[in-house]
């Protein structure tokens, strides 16, 4: 035991005490960093959009084999892959977010690309041809009010004042119309823009896949501005030096379009007789891929893949013309 003879010697001992308990403690967070930034460089950071493509996005991923998970009311997501994780995000923000690379990749629509950092800004992995409803691309499209006097863009020059344009596509709104002589003060619009004309605005630029909105809110189409499909992006520097992230982004590229594909294709096995088989033949369309082999009653199988929405029509046509058995199924994934 060691008796402490004065508070000079009590201090210098609590302050060795100090000393260590500090370097300890630094030596703790200094491994804790270490292994924080390590998990970080092995981890995919992915901007999902929020909003009505989040639903088709989440599943196109669990489709590609990559499932996100978390509580009802949390915006980052755990994934079933430990080298992933996702965070829920405006598709406006997320281009500038992976410009910074504060994500590593994201999706959003080659609009919101366009109109907020430019598609030369990021790395652009793949396009994917989907939205809320189906695999077409949206557009942006100038509308008015059915009783609006304009009845063609041309109709909107040399106005005084200035048309009235409402948008949430300002930027490439403002550039559409000055390219066609068009003089417009355009306001951004936060939301409810079809409720815009004739009070608040002359016109608008808003996206559409049906119209079905537009025509709701007795709004008439000029012209189309902008067509958009949404795109797997990523930091260019980081997918230009980092090369675990690069090989990691080009294979999630790869399922999450080989999945997109297979959603508008579907499988059809077609049984018939070889007397039959010429004309079965004939009866597919040319842009669908096909392989034939004997089946186990020595009569031929046709394997053909081919796209969805034409089946309800080469069906009935197949059962009329020597196919014997026909059977449809959906495809989970198509590459090549």
């Amino acid at each position: 035991m060691t008796l402490i003879q004065d508070d000079s010697s009590l201090t210098h001992s609590l302050g060795l005490l100090y000393d260590v308990t500090v370097g300890l403690r630094d030596c703790h967070y200094h491994f804790v960093d270490i292994f924080q930034r390590n998990n970080l460089n092995n981890k995919l950071i992915i901007g999902i959009p929020k909003g009505s493509l989040q639903e088709r996005t989440l599943a196109l991923f669990a489709g590609a084999g990559i499932s996100f998970y978390g509580l009802d009311r949390s915006l980052w997501l755990g994934s079933n892959d430990s080298e992933v994780q996702a965070v829920l995000l405006k598709p406006q923000e997320i281009p500038l977010y992976v410009q910074k690379g504060n994500l590593d990749c994201g999706l959003s629509g080659m609009d919101w690309i366009e109109e907020t950092v430019g598609k030369d800004a990021v790395r652009i992995l793949v396009d994917l041809c989907y939205s809320k409803r189906s695999f077409r691309p949206v557009r942006w499209v100038l509308a008015v009010a059915e009783s609006s006097k304009w009845k063609t863009v041309e109709d909107l020059k040399n106005m005084n004042p200035p048309v009235r344009i409402s948008t949430e596509l300002r930027s490439i709104t403002e550039n559409w119309l000055s390219e066609r002589g068009i003089r417009a003060e355009v306001d951004l619009s936060y939301g409810a823009t079809e409720a815009k004309p004739p009070l608040f605005a002359d016109g608008i630029v808003d996206c559409t896949e049906t119209g079905a909105s537009l025509r709701a809110n007795r709004l008439r189409i000029l012209d189309t501005v902008f067509q958009s499909t949404t795109q797997f992006i990523a930091n260019r520097d980081i997918y230009k030096k980092d090369s675990w992230k690069r090989t990691k982004l080009d294979s999630i590229a790869l399922l999450l379009k080989s999945c997109l594909i297979a959603n508008s294709n579907v499988s059809i096995r077609i049984h018939t007789s070889r007397s039959e088989a010429e004309i079965v033949e004939a009866l597919i369309p040319s842009d669908a891929r096909f392989s034939v082999w004997n089946d186990q009653h020595d009569d031929l199988l046709f394997e053909v893949i081919m796209d969805q929405g034409k089946t309800r029509e080469l069906v009935p046509v197949l059962a009329r013309n020597g196919a014997t058995r026909i059977l449809v199924a959906p495809i989970d994934m198509l590459y090549g």
